[in-house]
């Protein structure tokens, strides 16, 4: 045991000698240098020293570097800012960077970077931020089939191990707004083949919505940049805030990702989500071109709007109360200053989009659809929808149109066909105080400019037939009408002959939106 203990301590005293004599005799920076030749290499960015103050300086280390020993042998930095050629702001700026090393190459003065991380980091995508190529810089010809070169690459990721912490992410397309992604934590592993995995996880709080989101996978960059496929196995989030349900919206998933360099393309295969009660699988493809260009494929099982839109209060139409239990209005969005006065439906002008939706079962405002189709087209403002149709109980519904927001005055067309449709669940969906039933069959044609039940009611134009049987008005008694009318006319044989129940009747006509001339027809049968 006391042979075992000397060892013991003997090896104890080496490690802290040979340590401390590292940490004495190798200055960590002298390897600045080979940092410099190695960022120079392998990315389109140079690191230089902070005395070098060169207008080529884009990499800036604030103070001296210095040894951690325990529990990690590491290189410790204070500030450091990374900035590209010619851009104005820097692309990653973080309080610490932590380099692990490797021990034994450091006895030949050979750093082996395993690990770096980055704490307090704030990384900016933004146009600011973007490389600025030089007049004379010259250009590859676009089908070159050469393979790539370290200098070519452009920027590449050649560390083994990274980890970010606390840090933030700010990323801007062009002239959209700034969008801040918070509380980063990331770390990626990746082999000498550049496949690897990593682990997100941040959150994001913009226009009074919060969105918590984490995923983790694989990825294999070993053609890039010309090609980069990542597969998301976890995929979680949950979003909360304004014009949301009261209970947020979170969900999970799966996904397969592709980057395609030569076309731009990004394209997400095998796509599996959920949202609350709702699933969605299919494929969706992106191409960034000058106006994007989209193309959605996606099915469900079971699609439940009503828990992924939020539920406003209507307003009744008698005196403009609220009826009881409706005490709280839900949170609204705040009124953007930049989108005031923007006209409607502008954002359809900025990409084209072919959109295709087949559902089992959607449920929308209390109704449950059955056999959902949708196809539909956007072509930079232009949007026809071509298919929009399903089942409701025993009716079927088909509601094709068309929306034309190229102009600052949209119009919208709709050409609604319904077929035996139980009038009773459409205006108890949309909080009509008439008790109605019956079924209905609608033919009609009607134009806007604004897709929303008020603007409906108030401005919408058009004409339909429509047929209706086995209508049935509760609350109101015909008969007792009558009998109350003969009665003061002081006559009683009437009443004892209307004393039968009241039987439904079938109603036939043609109705015009905003047009007095409308008249409906009774093809009742009833005496």
């Amino acid at each position: 045991m006391r042979r075992f203990l000397t060892t013991l301590m003997i090896f104890l005293v080496v490690l802290v000698a040979g340590f401390s004599a590292l940490v004495l005799l190798v200055n960590p920076n002298d390897f600045r240098a080979y940092m410099v030749q190695q960022v120079a290499a392998r990315s389109e960015y140079q690191l230089q020293l902070v005395a070098a103050r060169s207008e080529y300086q884009l990499l800036q280390l604030d103070g001296p570097l210095r040894w951690h020993v325990w529990p990690q042998l590491s290189i410790l930095s204070g500030r450091m800012t990374l900035t590209a050629r010619g851009a104005s702001e820097p692309l990653v700026r973080a309080d610490n960077m932590r380099l692990d090393v490797a021990l034994w190459p450091l006895l030949s003065h050979q750093l082996h970077v395993k690990q770096v991380m980055l704490k307090g980091g704030v990384i900016q995508l933004t146009p600011q931020t973007e490389a600025v190529r030089s007049d004379d810089a010259p250009v590859a010809p676009k089908d070159n089939t050469l393979p790539d070169v370290a200098e070519d690459r452009g920027w590449s990721f050649d560390i083994r191990s990274l980890r970010v912490a606390d840090s933030v992410l700010v990323f801007q397309h062009e002239n959209d707004d700034q969008v801040t992604v918070r509380d980063i934590r990331l770390n990626m592993e990746q082999d000498a083949e550049h496949r690897g995995t990593f682990d997100f996880s941040g959150r994001v709080n913009r226009d009074q919505r919060d969105l918590a989101l984490s995923f983790s996978g694989t990825v294999d960059a070993s053609d890039y940049p010309h090609n980069l496929t990542a597969g998301i196995e976890q995929l979680r989030w949950q979003l909360q805030g304004a014009d949301l349900p009261a209970q947020g919206i979170e969900g999970q998933g799966q996904l397969q990702a592709q980057w395609q360099e030569a076309q731009k393309r990004l394209s997400f295969n095998h796509l599996n989500l959920t949202a609350n009660d709702s699933s969605l699988t299919g494929h969706v493809q992106v191409t960034l071109a000058e106006q994007p260009e989209w193309q959605i494929d996606l099915q469900s099982s079971k699609l439940n709007l009503d828990n992924l839109l939020p539920h406003h209060s209507t307003v009744a139409q008698t005196g403009g109360a609220v009826s009881q239990g409706q005490n709280t209005l839900p949170l609204t969005r705040p009124v953007i200053a930049s989108r005031v006065g923007a006209p409607p439906y502008q954002g359809l002008q900025s990409f084209t989009a072919e959109i295709a939706l087949q559902a089992d079962s959607v449920r929308w405002r209390g109704m449950d659809f059955t056999q959902v189709s949708t196809k539909m087209s956007n072509q930079a403002g232009l949007l026809d929808i071509t298919e929009l149709q399903g089942k409701l109980a025993d009716g079927e519904m088909s509601l094709p149109g068309t929306l034309d927001a190229r102009t600052a005055s949209p119009r919208i067309e709709f050409h609604p066909r319904l077929n035996h449709v139980e009038i009773g669940t459409i205006l108890k969906a949309f909080n009509y105080p008439i008790s109605l039933t019956g079924k209905m069959s609608l033919v009609g044609d009607f134009s806007g400019a604004d897709i929303d039940a008020e603007a409906f009611r108030h401005s919408w134009k058009g004409k339909a037939h429509v047929d209706m049987s086995n209508t049935r008005l509760e609350g109101m008694n015909f008969q007792q009408l009558v009998q109350q009318a003969v009665e003061r006319s002081g006559g009683d044989a009437t009443v004892r002959h209307l004393a039968s129940p009241p039987r439904r009747a079938a109603v036939a006509g043609k109705y015009g939106q905003r047009d007095p001339t409308g008249s409906l027809h009774d093809r009742s049968d009833a005496k």
